[in-house]
């Protein structure tokens, strides 16, 4: 799936944001999309903030049990975002202003309607 990146250096983050262009609800799991505080589940190993030729891990977050499950609903035509902080990535100081890409294997699957 597809995302569009921002970085914001002078915020100290990197902003992600999915747009659901299909006619279905689609569901997006916490190993897979930052939650609000912008933190993702157990990817230190799959999310990376690439600068300057270098790799940068997120750092690991354990999101829980969640009642009801934690996917994220997406709505046909809806838009969600969140932000990531540079510190996540533990990136120095001296590399904030050097343009940036984001690793971010997005996983969005199709979720049944809610009643």
């Amino acid at each position: 799936m597809e995302y569009l990146f921002k970085d914001w250096p002078s915020e100290n983050r990197v902003e992600v944001l999915f747009t659901n262009e299909t006619d279905e609800q689609l569901c997006l799991l916490p190993e897979h999309w930052p939650n609000q505080a912008g933190k993702i589940n157990q990817a230190s190993e799959s999310v990376f903030l690439v600068v300057d030729g270098k790799r940068f891990p997120i750092e690991d977050f354990n999101t829980g049990y969640c009642p009801g499950g934690c996917a994220l609903v997406v709505r046909p035509g809806e838009t969600v975002s969140s932000a990531i902080a540079y510190d996540d990535f533990g990136l120095p100081a001296e590399l904030r202003q050097v343009p940036k890409r984001l690793e971010l294997p997005v996983v969005a699957y199709t979720c049944p309607n809610e009643a």
